[in-house]
């Protein structure tokens, strides 16, 4: 009843922000947006009954809208100011690269803004001296190829040990392991060693930051209809959500705070942070964005590659048998990282899994840092923007059958992925100024993870004749809606 009482008024103020907001618009400052044309809204809720009425992800339903009304649209996610959508491949060019500067600025969740330092971390802060001061540092230190090599001895007993760990589960479970688990704990140890040094090993810190990550999606998932409904936040489950962050910021602080107490050592993040002199805020907030990002989107797609592999036998023995043939380390159970850069067909797999699963289908908002033009509409400051991965990676026009699993179109021999057309639709990590920052990690650290985990088990449904449920559940990172269960069987090397 409480909640029904607090819904009523929440819709009662965002009617008078409505209005307020109609009169603003009516009053512009400059030459205003030419908005291209929409699905038509209703008042308050915008477009939001067209997206969710089919119950699809978020990145499908607007690819859907998109096709009827064009690769270029306009879409009202509430009462607040509306969105264009960018669902072709030049179009999104344009944005991400030829237009980089123009659309460099972010447009954050405003639950976020301490968790980010008051949007001052690389992905929350808009192109600028101080952000390009934090890419980098990371990128020319703790993701600089000198750094990552430094880590593939490390890598590799991570690899062993989670080897052990599945193998372990699985003797008590009748052959049956979780491995989302044991793959977020290894890349956990890959990034805190990027962040704190190469010899850093803190087990508590590994559980803790695990937790943290788990909760910070969570609470971000809870209070996102702050963003859509800024009254919102006068409800009791917003309100939750919103006192569980700051409790949360405050724990992160603590934790990634008790690590900065000693001087890191040299070509680690934390390093180039203090270094700088940035503010205590903003070193600890940029060390955590890390862990967010790279911890669930290297875990999933990780997750997503297994999953499509048992879906997928003769692919997954296909690859298998590259792996043995080609991998020179793998009498000593672990292909190691320096050889799985060579071999093409699972390098082919790790992108077929990124274009059906691409880890953030939508990127992460851009919005105008000045007046620019969108294919030749004037777009005016402050105008968000949203990049539709996802419709780029099923583009039949681009990709045959998109909808199946084909590691072959990315084999040199194909002719599917070739040209200016193939590579502009495949954009995973993004593109331009704005791009991945740890792209690098990510190319690394996934064929590594994929390749071993394959050359150490034949993997299968857990269930037998019942395939493992593949639905998508996306709120930033695009997951598993149910975390994969699997059977695997030691390969007896």
């Amino acid at each position: 009843m409480e909640e029904a009482i607090w819904t009523a008024v929440a819709i009662s103020i965002a009617a008078a922000v409505l209005i307020m907001a109609f009169w603003r618009r009516q009053r512009p400052s400059g030459k205003p947006t030419q908005w291209p044309p929409g699905p038509p809204r209703l008042p308050l809720i915008g477009n939001m009954h067209q997206i969710l009425k089919e119950g699809d992800p978020f990145h499908v339903a607007l690819n859907k809208l998109a096709q009827v009304h064009g690769p270029l649209m306009t879409v009202w996610l509430g009462p607040k100011q509306p969105t264009i959508i960018v669902s072709d491949h030049d179009l999104v060019w344009e944005v991400l690269v030829s237009k980089s500067s123009d659309y460099a600025a972010r447009e954050i969740a405003s639950i976020l803004k301490s968790g980010t330092a008051d949007y001052r971390t690389i992905v929350s802060s808009d192109a600028g001296p101080h952000w390009h001061s934090l890419r980098r540092g990371l990128q020319n230190g703790a993701t600089s190829p000198l750094s990552l090599s430094v880590q593939s001895p490390l890598q590799e007993s991570d690899m062993a040990q989670m080897i052990n760990n599945m193998i372990k589960e699985a003797n008590l479970n009748g052959g049956i392991v979780k491995p989302f688990h044991h793959i977020r704990r290894t890349t956990i140890k890959l990034l805190a060693r990027l962040c704190f040094g190469s010899d850093f090993n803190d087990e508590d810190f590994d559980a803790t930051m695990d937790v943290m990550v788990e909760e910070a999606f969570k609470c971000g998932d809870d209070a996102r209809i702050l963003d859509t409904f800024p009254p919102a936040r006068f409800l009791p489950s917003v309100k939750r959500a919103i006192m569980q962050m700051e409790k949360l910021n405050l724990r992160v602080e603590e934790c990634i705070g008790h690590h900065l107490a000693s001087s890191p050592p040299p070509n680690c993040y934390a390093h180039f942070l203090l270094s700088q002199s940035f503010p205590r805020e903003v070193t600890i907030f940029s060390i955590f964005e890390v862990f967010v990002l790279g911890l669930d989107s290297i875990g999933s797609t990780t997750m997503w590659a297994l999953g499509l592999l048992v879906h997928n036998q003769e692919a997954q023995q296909k690859l298998y048998q590259e792996i043995r043939d080609h991998a020179t380390g793998t009498e000593k159970g672990i292909v190691k990282v320096e050889e799985v850069g060579k071999l093409e067909y699972l390098q082919a797999v790790v992108k077929e899994t990124m274009r059906m699963k691409p880890i953030a289908p939508l990127a992460v908002p851009h919005k105008a840092a000045r007046d620019t033009t969108l294919d030749g509409l004037h777009v005016a400051e402050g105008t968000t923007v949203l990049v539709n991965l996802y419709a780029l990676h099923y583009d039949p026009k681009v990709w045959d059958e998109p909808d199946r699993f084909k590691p072959e179109r990315f084999m040199e021999s194909s002719k599917e992925f070739l040209g200016k057309r193939g590579q502009y639709s495949f954009l995973p990590f993004g593109a331009g100024m704005k791009a991945c920052a740890g792209m690098e990690v990510g190319k690394l650290q996934l064929p590594f993870a994929v390749s071993n985990l394959v050359n150490a088990f034949h993997w299968s449904n857990a269930v037998e004749g019942e395939e493992p449920n593949l639905s998508e559940d996306f709120s930033f990172i695009l997951a598993m809606k149910t975390p994969l269960e699997a059977r695997i069987v030691p390969r007896g090397i």
